[in-house]
């Protein structure tokens, strides 16, 4: 009687124990949407990641092999867990230092950023060497007053300025020489509304 009571105690223990589990994707199915994971010398079976939404609207973003994350078992079994990405190593750190900034940083140089003490978004894919592509059948770039559109490329740029009501002005320069016209000769454009708001 006494050695079914140790071992119920320790199947209790060890199911406790796998409540939650730190380990390292070892596998992916990709295609399944599932992952195991190393944990000490066990490699568990294929887990379901936790995302952020699963019904009409999904997110998708895989757990990669060597990535650490942890797993939730419900009762303690590892077959019925789920896994939770990430955790920062020494192998992959973390890409910021603040709370003030959300960052992503793919492996391919793009970089997703805003930095609330700045008040500043970028997207920077130079890094990346990659594409931007934007799709709509509307597409609106908005500024308010003071604000300014650029493009700049190699030292070669040119800016529209907002600077009150429908007024704009324009500076292009190169290397360092501005030029400055009075855009608007007498035009006023109309304001654009997204749907939303006509």
């Amino acid at each position: 009687m006494a050695l079914n009571r140790d071992m119920e105690m320790a199947e209790l223990d060890r199911r406790l124990a796998n409540v939650v589990r730190i380990g390292t994707v070892a596998e992916a199915d990709y295609p399944a949407a599932r992952v195991r994971v190393a944990i000490g010398d066990n490699l568990t079976g294929g887990l379901p990641w936790l995302t952020a939404r699963a019904g009409g609207d999904r997110a998708w973003w895989a757990p990669e092999v060597g990535e650490q994350v942890m797993v939730f078992s419900p009762g303690g079994d590892l077959a019925q867990g789920v896994v939770l990405p990430a955790l920062f190593s020494n192998a992959a750190p973390a890409p910021a230092d603040s709370p003030d900034i959300r960052r992503e940083v793919y492996a391919d140089g793009l970089v997703i950023e805003h930095d609330r003490a700045k008040k500043l978004t970028r997207l920077n894919a130079l890094d990346s060497e990659g594409t931007l592509v934007l799709e709509a059948k509307n597409i609106v770039i908005r500024t308010g007053d003071g604000g300014y559109y650029q493009l700049d490329h190699h030292g070669m740029a040119s800016r529209i300025t907002h600077v009150g009501g429908a007024a704009f002005e324009t500076d292009s320069w190169q290397a360092g020489a501005v030029v400055t016209a009075n855009a608007d000769q007498d035009y006023s454009p109309p304001e654009v509304q997204t749907p939303e708001e006509s």
